[in-house]
């Protein structure tokens, strides 16, 4: 009884703040978690499905395209009908096909309850960033923002260790089953510590050609991506896909121009500031897949690390992000949000410049070094961005924001690993047989084939990244004179 007392007490006692973001938290959380671990059982799935890379991928893919495609408008309808009860949805749907995953007998099966999977998640993301903005008052927007990258960080952290531990115990199942408490957990937080929604009166004006036309053109050019690998970029079904997407994209902006009540409000856009930070988004979330698809691989069957052993090499990125991305929260409060989005893009673009020279001799100090700073620079970009962008909407339209930054990341990480497995898969290819040539074995070629390959993709991410920071110097040379008010209605 005493423990219920004083629960009673502490829950009540919380400023809601801090009850909003742990509730968020926990559900972005186990977004990350979900890629960390999908990602580093990649080389399992491989095996255990007797099949290749470009299969397995979809996995991860269409999961990313799924929600890509629906979070702008789960956002716009979140701005209607309430954040709270979509997000609570979400969790549920996602937690559901979570479950499924583990039943799966095949990779079909696996392929098709991520995209249940991806319901949830859109539904959920979609409302995450815009429920703690508007939970914190003003001055503490970079602080929330902040401490919610850091359950960014903590999912990505487990991921990989719990991953590892798993695979070496148990099998690829559990990284499924095992996650299914935290959805109900986190499921049952939303229901009774996020304040009731109140819904807009009136009924709920939906652009539907926007809606129809966004999500068919992030569908097209997310699909065609993913397509590189088995039919090559001067494939006609490539370019169609592609090309209809780029195009249906156009058009998108068109119809929005034109729209009373458009899903996205292009309008925000004439803020050089905020265009600056989402786009530098795009490029910084473009610049990570390498990383998270390919280093598994690096680890695992370049250097032969086991999967405990790569697990835990991968969470120190995110170990030392759990550290900046509150710090990094608080400085933008403080002194504003560009130079510390410029020192992250920067620290992350040096990451992989470092990374260039990873080779099967590479000493394990020297690979914990790099991500360090890699770590460093994720955690000191991402909450400023984002507080930058979130700080130049209005309340009412915290939810468009919220979800457009969550398509952007969505879309960035989803083109990012289309783009670098093609290219890994493809260069690997291309060194494996000039090894054969040489006299290596199968085995053999194949492990020394992974590092000249990955440093060629590395390459592009170095660019990226260096882009994302100047595009945050542009946004410190063309601040807009007169910013909106984001108290206003």
């Amino acid at each position: 009884m005493r423990f219920t007392k004083k629960s009673k007490i502490l829950i009540p006692a919380l400023p809601y703040k801090w009850k909003a973001l742990l509730t968020v938290a926990m559900g972005t959380m186990m977004a990350t978690m979900d890629a960390s671990i999908t990602t580093i059982a990649f080389p399992e799935l491989t095996r255990a499905f007797k099949t290749d890379l470009a299969a397995v991928m979809w996995v991860a893919v269409a999961y990313i395209l799924v929600s890509s495609s629906l979070m702008l408008i789960f956002g716009k309808i979140s701005d209607f009908m309430g954040r709270t009860r979509l997000y609570t949805v979400g969790m549920a749907v996602f937690t559901i096909g979570m479950a499924a995953c583990a039943l799966a007998q095949n990779v079909e099966q696996i392929i098709i309850f991520r995209i249940i999977q991806a319901l949830g998640a859109a539904m959920s993301i979609a409302c995450g960033t815009a429920i703690v903005t508007e939970a914190f008052p003003a001055n503490e927007i970079g602080k929330g923002l902040g401490m919610l990258s850091m359950s960014v960080s903590a999912g990505f952290i487990l991921g990989p260790i719990i991953g590892g531990v798993l695979l070496e115990w148990l099998d690829w199942r559990s990284l499924f089953y095992m996650r299914a408490p935290i959805g109900i957990c986190t499921f049952l937080m939303a229901l009774a510590l996020l304040k009731k929604d109140i819904a807009r009166s009136g009924k709920i004006k939906l652009d539907i050609v926007g809606t129809l036309t966004s999500s068919a053109g992030l569908f097209c050019l997310i699909f065609g991506m993913a397509l590189i690998k088995n039919h090559g970029i001067k494939s006609p079904l490539f370019l169609l896909f592609v090309g209809s997407g780029v195009a249906i994209l156009c058009l998108f902006v068109l119809v929005e121009r034109r729209a009373a009540d458009p899903i996205i409000d292009l309008a925000l856009f004439k803020n050089r500031t905020f265009s600056y930070a989402m786009a530098g988004l795009l490029l910084f979330f473009l610049a990570v897949p390498p990383y998270i698809l390919i280093m598994p691989f690096y680890l695992m069957e370049g250097i032969q690390l086991s999967p405990l052993e790569s697990g835990t090499l991968m969470a120190v990125v995110s170990m030392v992000t759990m550290v900046t991305s509150p710090l990094s929260g608080t400085l933008s409060d403080r002194f504003g949000p560009v130079w510390p989005s410029v020192f992250g893009a920067g620290a992350t673009a040096a990451a992989f410049y470092f990374m260039l020279g990873f080779n099967l001799q590479t000493e394990t100090t020297t690979i914990i070094s790099i991500l360090v700073l890699l770590g460093l620079g994720v955690g000191s970009f991402q909450p400023p961005n984002n507080s930058t962008i979130m700080g130049a909407v209005t309340r009412g339209k915290l939810g468009s924001a919220s979800a457009l930054i969550a398509t952007e990341r969505q879309v960035g990480i989803s083109l990012g690993m289309a783009l670098s497995g093609a290219i890994f898969s493809a260069r690997q290819t291309m060194y494996k047989g000039m090894l054969h040539l040489e006299g290596w074995s199968d085995g053999e070629a194949l492990r020394r084939s992974i590092s000249p390959a990955y440093r060629e993709v590395l390459l592009i991410s170095v660019f990226l990244a260096t882009g994302a920071m100047v595009l945050a110097l542009l946004s410190v040379l063309n601040k807009t004179k007169k910013k909106p008010k984001r108290g206003s209605q």
